[in-house]
């Protein structure tokens, strides 16, 4: 612990957290602090003791460069190779390590597909290397601070499970923007003045004049590196008494005098180190340095000045060797005993200071020379680009910037780095913003990284331009580049297929009539390949036709998915046709139309297989999961989960697991398995956070909706569901739900405006997959509120829906004659009621939802409880036997209360005595009590039963009473 000062509990917390590593209690570690606090310090020490005591220490850096490409630090730390059976592996299971897909992926393919599958691998990997260690495996990863998306996403998968291994990871960062749950946080703070204290003792190699020690705290504020610099500065001067000590102008000027002292050579080379970035390729650096040395740096010691007259010399390997040494003695490079070739700044600062002392002239010198040198070298396009971007100054230098960012994208897009190829398109656009052909690929890739709205401005920037210069085909490739969406953004992407569509000459789109004049357009011209064809006339009409059920229009999408199918059949284009399906399936009511959502799901399943979309199998494979679930075929739905599970396991797409969470989630739910559809419904929510713009929020919250009924946990309520009606309330299927919650909540206040809205949207609601659903939640509302009009107008347009299951992967609510018989009992139509009970019992039991069947149970029995209690109660048990068996709160509580006698033992004993017409001096003589006792439970009988005389009694009390409905 000597070279450290004032850092002792953070290293000793650091020795526990290995201790506890080694013996299988893996943990995460985060050493937070200012630039310049001592984490690098803290974390050598603990290296070096956890090395010692028998551990495997790997490190990794994050580069603060925009050219870095994804997972930098891991793959850093990973080619220090691995211990045990993973170091015999082919390498890295990062991206960019191995074969990858073609350049671009698929348009509709989510951006986070290979990081989800390598994030998975690379942590199976170091499960495997650590398992084979004896003193476990310490993960050092510094200044993550500058780590990219993935890495994170990286370190937050090891973080959750991380716990039953011998791996500890040390991560080190400025401040950390990410969730890390169950990490230990070491905060960093500065030194007190007794640490200074003990730091310029240490510095002096004896004794320090007590006045020094409140100024350099004064100065340095108790930052370490701060402080080390003002010691420095002080030598010589600090065991005599203190004086006026000039102020620094922050810790840039302090590292350009620590670097004061090197060699002009030196310097001059670290300046070109500088711009190179925080790690030093030496090699790479001799190449640049040996093609066109600068004019100081020269072979010559001490270094010769050059003239005009006098050329520089060829500087030699030996040579940069020589100088590189120089700046590691003087402690402004160091150097990593396992990889020579590679050496880095101190402390980044120390870089940037360097950095900024270089004139503008050097720094764009600097850079041109590095991109020249790292041009055609089979260099990372990234890194090219980013030296590039730095020296255009001119036409020639910003174009060549341009193809380099172009280059960098065109890579990235390879490895479906959809976020990074959107980067660099954007650099090259901030040199070229008037070129069309470079917004529509920056829109293209930010539509697959989920950035919509960046994507959506800039196709609506391009759609301006074309309708400028009239270019129709120019206007088609931007209305097409976001496909897939709805939500907040569907009335842009309206407008854009809007103007698309104008442009080619289908005037009058105010009315479905003005699309008579898009069936006969000529061909687009357009860029990047854009053919204008039949085929994409199709798409066109597909995606509008898309867009136009996701804004409310669903009359006009009808027509349009039919020109469209009718088009893409013409044509024979697959992807044109899976967009056609796409559309048609959009437009129909699943309940309604289940046999024709069966055909189009195994339709967009095999045009999966010729188009080369991925994403028509995954449509199709949920179309026919959500219809089966419709119909309550059960095993067919189990048999399809495992086909969505292959096709997730092997696309690798985060999305695709996303659905098959749900799916699982849905059928654990029907199977009466509460706690683990919530558990699987949670880890689908928490996975859909790796991809952008998808309704997980509104999903999981319908989910937990429907799962409240069983669990008894309250559904997510709005804090304020008054105000979330009138902010929400003009869409129906957001009413609809309103109302569902409103009945939860026992809330009549925000029910009966459910209501009063709902009423109003009836009779227009439109034949889509929601009108089912807004359907049956209007009726349940209107029969809960005592609305026998409401209640009516919905049970009719829900009754053709009666063999059929209101279940889908987003909710299940059960057999839909469940809810009809509670309209039909609120309607008074006793005989009507107990068919649908009794038929959504039925269903229930035979497909195998048993909770389902303990909820309609349940629901009969309340709808008989004043007209016949016995059955009532008899109902009652069977639901409660059920739900005691599958451990389900709500229903249990629910059940018990019905099932309660309201008579006690020797009042049911006594009224049954009297049904049959005994008089009270018979019963009082059988049952050995008094005639008054007799005649006072017979009183009580009467009062809580609500009859009046014997022959009611009886009657009430008659077995089979009431059955009749």
């Amino acid at each position: 612990m000597s070279r450290l000062v004032a850092r002792v509990t953070e290293v000793v917390a650091l020795d526990r957290l290995r201790a506890a590593a080694a013996t299988g209690s893996g943990a995460v570690v985060l050493i937070t602090g200012e630039a310049g606090i001592g984490k690098t310090a803290v974390v050598e020490e603990f290296s070096a003791r956890a090395t010692a005591a028998g551990a495997t220490v790997l490190t990794g850096r994050a580069d603060p460069g925009e050219g870095a490409p994804a997972f930098w630090p891991w793959s850093r730390l990973l080619d220090h190779g691995l211990p045990g059976p993973a170091s015999t592996s082919p390498g890295p299971v990062l991206p960019g390590s191995g074969p990858l897909p073609a350049a671009g992926g698929d348009p509709g393919e989510p951006p986070a597909t290979v990081r989800f599958r390598a994030i998975h691998a690379t942590v199976q990997l170091l499960r495997a290397a650590a398992a084979s260690t004896d003193g476990g495996l310490i993960l050092v990863l510094e200044d993550l601070h500058w780590a990219d998306p993935a890495s994170l996403a990286l370190l937050a998968a090891l973080t959750r499970d991380v716990a039953d291994t011998p791996i500890l990871v040390v991560v080190t960062a400025r401040a950390l923007e990410i969730d890390l749950p169950g990490a230990e946080t070491l905060a960093l703070r500065p030194w007190n003045q007794a640490a200074v204290t003990d730091y310029l003792t240490r510095h002096t190699d004896g004794p320090v004049h007590p006045s020094w020690p409140p100024v350099v705290h004064r100065l340095g504020g108790g930052n370490p590196l701060y402080t080390r610099e003002l010691a420095r500065l002080l030598t010589g001067r600090l065991r005599r008494p203190a004086t006026a000590v000039d102020p620094p102008d922050g810790l840039l000027r302090l590292a350009g005098r620590r670097t004061a002292t090197l060699t002009p050579a030196c310097r001059d080379l670290l300046g070109l180190a500088a711009a190179l970035g925080p790690e030093i390729d030496v090699p790479l650096l001799t190449r640049i340095t040996a093609a066109s040395p600068p004019a100081r740096i020269t072979a010559a010691s001490p270094p010769a000045r050059i003239t005009a007259a006098s050329p520089p010399a060829r500087i030699t390997a030996a040579d940069i060797e020589s100088l590189l040494a120089e700046a590691i003695e003087a402690g402004v490079l160091a150097e990593d005993r396992l990889a020579p070739a590679r050496l880095r700044f101190t402390h980044e600062l120390l870089r940037e200071a360097r950095y900024a002392e270089l004139s503008r002239t050097e720094r764009i010198t600097a850079h041109r020379r590095i991109a020249d040198t790292l041009h055609g070298s089979g260099a990372d396009p990234a890194e090219t680009a980013r030296h590039r971007i730095r020296c255009a100054v001119d036409d020639e230098s910003r174009q060549a910037a341009r193809d380099a960012c172009e280059a960098a994208a065109l890579e990235a897009g390879r490895r479906l780095d959809h976020h990074a190829a959107a980067t660099w398109l954007g650099q090259a656009l901030d040199l070229f913003p008037a070129d069309p052909e470079l917004r529509l690929n920056r829109a293209r890739a930010a539509s697959r990284d989920g950035l919509l709205t960046l994507a959506v401005a800039d196709c609506a920037a391009v759609l301006d331009l074309a309708e400028a210069e009239r270019r129709p085909g120019l206007a088609t490739a931007a209305a097409l580049v976001v496909r897939g969406y709805g939500g907040q953004v569907a009335p842009a992407l309206t407008r854009l297929c809007e103007r698309a569509l104008t442009l080619s000459g289908a005037e009058g789109l105010s009315g479905a009539e003005g699309l008579s004049g898009f069936e006969g357009l000529s061909g687009f011209e357009g860029p990047s390949g854009f053919d204008g064809g039949q085929a994409d006339r199709a798409e066109l009409l597909a995606h509008y036709a898309f867009l136009l059920v996701e804004t409310g229009n669903h009359a006009r999408a009808e027509d349009l998915s039919r020109q469209a199918m009718a088009l893409a059949e013409r044509t024979g284009d697959p992807r044109a046709m899976a967009a056609a399906v796409h559309a048609r399936h959009e437009v129909l009511d699943p309940f309604a139309d289940t046999g024709e959502v069966l055909d189009l799901a195994g339709r967009s399943c095999r045009l999966a297989a010729v188009s080369g979309r991925a994403d028509a199998e995954l449509w199709g494979r949920l179309w026919r999961l959500d219809a089966l679930l419709t119909l309550g075929d059960l095993p067919a739905y189990d048999v399809e989960i495992t086909g969505l599970a292959a096709l997730a396991d092997r696309i690798g797409w985060p999305v695709a697991r996303w659905h098959l969470l749900r799916a699982r989630a849905a059928r654990l739910l029907l199977s009466g398995r509460i706690k683990a559809a919530r558990e699987t419904a949670d880890e689908a929510f928490a996975l859909a956070g790796t991809f952008e713009e998808q309704p997980a929020r509104e999903l999981h919250s319908a989910f937990l909706t429907c799962l409240a009924p069983f669990s008894g946990e309250p559904p997510p309520w709005p804090s304020d569901l008054p105000g979330a009606i009138a902010d929400f309330g003009a869409e129906p299927i957001v009413t609809a739900n309103l109302a569902r919650l409103s009945i939860q909540a026992g809330d009549r206040v925000a029910g009966t405006e459910c209501a009063r809205r709902l009423r109003a949207m009836l009779p227009d609601l439109p034949r889509d997959g929601r009108h089912t659903f807004v359907a049956l939640s209007t009726g349940e509302l209107a029969a809960w509120l005592g609305d026998p009009d409401l209640t009516a107008a919905a049970y009719a347009l829900v009754l053709p829906r009666a063999d059929r299951f209101l279940n889908a992967m987003t909710a299940c609510y059960g057999a839909i004659a469940r809810p009809l018989g509670l309209m039909a009992a609120a309607l008074g139509d006793r005989e009507a009621a107990a068919r649908h009970f009794t038929d959504a019992i039925s269903r229930e039991e035979r497909c195998g939802a048993a909770p389902f069947a303990a909820q309609s149970l349940l629901g009969y029995a309340v709808s008989v409880h004043d007209a016949d209690p016995r059955l009532a109660r008899t109902l009652a048990g069977q639901a409660l036997a059920i739900a005691r068996r599958l451990a389900l709160p709500a229903l249990v509580a629910a059940a018990a209360e019905l099932t309660r006698d309201e008579l006690t033992v020797r009042e049911r004993e006594i009224a049954t005595l009297a049904a049959e017409g005994l008089p009270n001096r018979l019963i009082a003589d059988r049952l050995h009590i008094s005639e008054r006792t007799v005649e006072t439970h017979v009183r009580n009988t009467l009062a809580k039963l609500g009859v009046t005389n014997r022959t009611q009694l009886a009657a009430r009390l008659r077995p089979g009473a009431g059955t009749q409905y």
